[in-house]
């Protein structure tokens, strides 16, 4: 059986290298199989490079997704970013582009990992706001979310959402008709359930800001993956642990990792625990 370890929410350039390389020795010592870095890994295309190479000499593989953050540019254009320069930092560390490959575990394991980056699509807002469009939200965006001001790629949050939610859902399809996978781990930036989601009561704006910190609608198209066993989650900096329903399954596992600014911090997964 194979050890996973998952940490997300690294942001280089605000956690200091000594904060890092503390959690580097403590994952070190798990001796993963796998350790997956779930986006937002360095603040800046030269900071997400060094941060990588903190994490090089790990035993077993170490698999790479962005976050947001990974996407904020003065300088570049972020779809170059996306489709060439971030991709080729992580194949230069000989590190996984977990965007578009699947990481197996032994013959013997039948264990999948799956990632993706994922992107909000405003279906996270707290129910208790008052609804709006997806009009309104790409309008007031900037009042609420920062990448409005330091992500230009060529998609709208929707589209986004859309394009990276399709390629997710095609890879737990393709290891759902294969015979060889027994269970299914998918680790995310963007949070996919509502018990991800951390809400503030009468808190009118935390409210409508969490519309950009989650996809409830890609969750949703993940629930009937029969052989899908956990899911775990960044971005929010807040740790959530809860379990989601689902007709005819076992409930579903879900957490988001809390790491967080100076804080960071990872999950261990046995992947016995996904076989149980």
């Amino acid at each position: 059986m194979a050890r996973i370890v998952v940490t997300s929410d690294l942001h280089l350039g605000i956690t200091t290298e000594d904060e890092l390389r503390a959690m580097v020795e403590q994952i070190a010592a798990e001796q993963p199989d796998l350790t997956v870095l779930a986006g937002d890994i360095g603040e800046g295309l030269a900071n997400v490079r060094d941060c990588l190479a903190m994490f090089k000499a790990l035993p077993g593989q170490v698999a790479v997704l962005m976050g947001n953050h990974d996407l904020w540019t003065e300088r570049n254009d972020s779809q170059e970013l996306w489709e060439k320069l971030l991709p080729e930092a992580v194949r230069e560390a000989d590190m996984i582009w977990l965007e578009n490959t699947i990481w197996r575990g032994g013959e013997a394991d039948g264990v999948a990992v799956v990632g993706s980056m994922c992107w909000y699509d405003y279906s996270a807002v707290d129910p208790a706001v008052p609804p709006h469009d997806a009009e309104w939200f790409a309008e007031y965006k900037g009042q609420y979310n920062p990448d409005a001001y330091f992500i230009n790629w060529q998609w709208s949050d929707q589209e986004a959402a859309k394009v990276l939610g399709d390629a997710l859902v095609e890879r737990l399809q393709k290891l759902e008709d294969d015979s060889t996978v027994r269970a299914t781990l998918v680790v995310t930036h963007v949070p996919l359930f509502r018990v991800q989601m951390f809400y503030k009561p009468d808190d009118l704006r935390w409210g409508t800001g969490s519309a950009f910190f989650g996809n409830m609608t890609l969750g949703e198209r993940l629930l009937p993956m029969r052989k899908l066993r956990r899911v775990i989650s960044g971005h929010t900096h807040i740790g959530r642990e809860g379990a989601v329903d689902r007709p005819g399954q076992p409930p579903l596992p879900v957490w988001v990792l809390p790491s967080d600014y100076h804080k960071p911090a990872y999950l261990t997964v046995e992947t016995s625990e996904l076989l149980g």
